[in-house]
């Protein structure tokens, strides 16, 4: 397959990508989400941007899919879903641990859910077995 050395907008309208990104929202859109609201166009939006972030198919998969089974194990809304696949796109190229830190750092006030927030982003993609 000739894939370009740059994924750019227009190639999202055809394959591979635009089935890829079918596909995942496909799963988002049901996926037992709180409050999932079905066939929302947002999902394709916000996987779209985050294949242009990535610039890596099989590295957007895996966010998403470790996004949906984060979500669904811990019951957490389509909303929240949206958050973290948007998170995930702003610190690809940066350091994971130390953004994260950085993120500590910057609030101030760190909370229970603060942190929360921070073990389940550092644990996203480690394996639970």
């Amino acid at each position: 397959m000739n894939l370009p050395l740059r994924i750019r907008p227009a190639d999202l309208e055809g394959p591979p990508y635009q089935k890829l990104v079918q596909t995942l929202a496909f799963q988002w859109a049901h996926a037992n989400l709180l409050h999932q609201i079905p066939g929302n166009n947002d999902h394709v939006t916000t996987i779209r941007t985050l294949l242009l972030t990535t610039q890596d198919p099989e590295r957007t998969q895996t966010i998403v899919q470790a996004i949906l089974d984060q979500a669904t194990r811990l019951h957490k809304t389509s909303a929240w879903v949206e958050q973290e696949i948007k998170f995930e796109g702003m610190i690809t190229g940066a350091d994971r641990a130390d953004f994260l830190l950085f993120e500590l750092h910057q609030a101030g006030t760190i909370d229970d859910d603060l942190l929360d927030s921070y073990n389940l982003r550092l644990n996203r993609f480690t394996t639970t077995e």
